[in-house]
């Protein structure tokens, strides 16, 4: 009944003994294994604990680089490293060293975000969308509902199709982010409070946007909305960009504070400048008239003068 000795392999011990010790939730805990999965394809074998050395990790990293963006090797390289170290402080493995293992430099990348007016055009693309969703709503109404949950929340998937509705108030709802495990407040305005009003006389349940199939599902049926739409391309996590955005272009310093975040990730991965330049200081316009437009004259020819 009791096993007497650890996993020995990477594969298995990420599958069974990493999170058994670990408060991981399914979704994270499937990272961990796709990573020790790809690391044991790579090797052509099962890895075993004791033989994981900075050397054959960076020979992998270096092969992976090629195939894959540098967001996430890095996401893949850190996961790696947790699963390594959590099996030297079960015995099982010796101790990484990080400086020794391959460097993963990610270039900086300009956030984008949809604005305001493009979430709208999201919503008139909604509203001619065909079919029911499963919870029994029209798929128009339920998507409806989601973006402009998301909208006034700037909540996570994950976190969005989990609010219930005993919780939403009118002066703020509460809820506890998965991801960092603290409490956010937020307040939807009355265009979405009536919009659930409406919907739950329609199809009463305990979620406001209860969603039962798959992650992957959801994000394809808004690539296919976002492509109705005529808007830029883009994944359901711009609107938690533009979200936060909209609200730094509203008060400087107050976009971390609404999606829940620290300042420094907001600055990196949510502040898109395209919103929140808007407010930015840029220096006076010249006064003097363009020389192309003063007095209808035209501009002299290259040679002539």
């Amino acid at each position: 009944m009791f096993r007497k000795a650890g996993a020995e392999t990477l594969g298995q011990y990420a599958r069974l003994d990493y999170s058994l010790t670990r408060d991981i939730k399914p979704g994270t805990l499937r990272q961990y294994v796709i990573v020790a999965d790809l690391v044991e394809r790579w090797a052509g074998r099962p890895v075993r604990l004791d033989e994981l050395d900075e050397r054959s990790v960076s020979e992998w990293l270096r092969d992976y680089s090629a195939t894959v963006k540098p967001d996430t090797v890095r996401s893949k390289k850190n996961q790696l490293l947790a699963l390594w170290r959590a099996a030297a402080d079960d015995g099982l493995a010796q101790e990484p060293s990080a400086r020794r293992v391959r460097r993963v430099r990610i270039p900086e990348k300009v956030v984008e975000a949809w604005t305001r007016e493009e979430v709208e055009q999201l919503l008139r693309a909604a509203a001619t969308l065909p079919r029911r969703h499963r919870c029994g709503l029209r798929r128009s109404v339920w998507f409806d509902l989601a973006i402009r949950v998301a909208w006034d929340s700037g909540l996570r998937w994950g976190d969005l199709i989990n609010v219930r509705v005993d919780a939403v108030r009118p002066d703020g709802t509460t809820v506890v982010q998965s991801k960092t495990g603290k409490a956010i407040t937020f307040r939807l305005s009355q265009g979405t409070l009536d919009a659930l009003a409406a919907t739950l006389k329609e199809c009463p349940r305990t979620l406001v946007c209860p969603w039962p199939a798959s992650h992957e599902t959801f994000n394809d049926q808004v690539r296919l909305l976002v492509k109705k739409s005529g808007i830029r391309s883009g994944t359901w996590k711009w609107i938690r960009r533009g979200s936060g955005s909209d609200v730094e272009a509203q008060l400087e310093g107050a976009g971390h504070r609404h999606l829940g975040n620290t300042r420094s990730v907001f600055e990196k991965s949510y502040a898109a400048a395209s919103i929140i330049g808007r407010r930015t200081p840029h220096p006076r316009e010249l006064l003097v008239q363009a020389l192309s437009m003063a007095n209808g004259k035209k501009e002299p020819r290259a040679g002539t003068g």
